[in-house]
């Protein structure tokens, strides 16, 4: 094996071993968010009235099994509406106080979540919106399949 060749693979080696820590790390940050969205949710419910153990177990019931694809859908809504980060949250907590369910994926449900915060009716534009933001929705439920 020539000099060529050994620095060559010292370099792909190299490669791939610092690239192969990037996903290990956004996994890392996904399930952070989803934990911080979950004691959200859970102090939310605690500030208004709920005994914090039961606040955390209504949030882990409304979230499902999911919570990693759950925030990665509301990350999704969140940046890319004009819907408040508060009033999403503040209205998620009260469906799970209600024991509803909601699903981030469906358009139906983001124009019913959208309509609940707007004062206004919504426009062409913001139903366009959330139409692309529910394919985005579609489209990371099926890899977390």
């Amino acid at each position: 094996m020539n000099t060529k060749q050994l620095l060559s693979l010292t370099l792909l080696a190299t490669a791939l071993t610092l690239n192969a820590g990037v996903p290990k790390q956004y996994i890392l940050s996904t399930k952070q968010k989803a934990n911080s969205l979950s004691s959200t949710l859970a102090n939310i419910l605690y500030k208004r009235g709920i005994e914090k153990d039961k606040a955390v177990e209504i949030t882990k019931g409304f979230i499902n099994e999911n919570e990693e694809l759950f925030t990665l859908m509301l990350n999704n809504l969140l940046n890319n509406s004009v819907l408040s980060q508060e009033k999403v949250l503040t209205q998620l907590s009260t469906m799970a106080l209600q024991r509803k369910n909601i699903d981030l994926s469906s358009y139906g449900s983001l124009v019913k979540l959208a309509q609940q915060l707007s004062n206004t009716p919504l426009d062409k534009e913001q139903l366009n919106n959330l139409a692309l933001i529910s394919e985005k929705n579609c489209s990371l439920k099926k890899v977390f399949a």
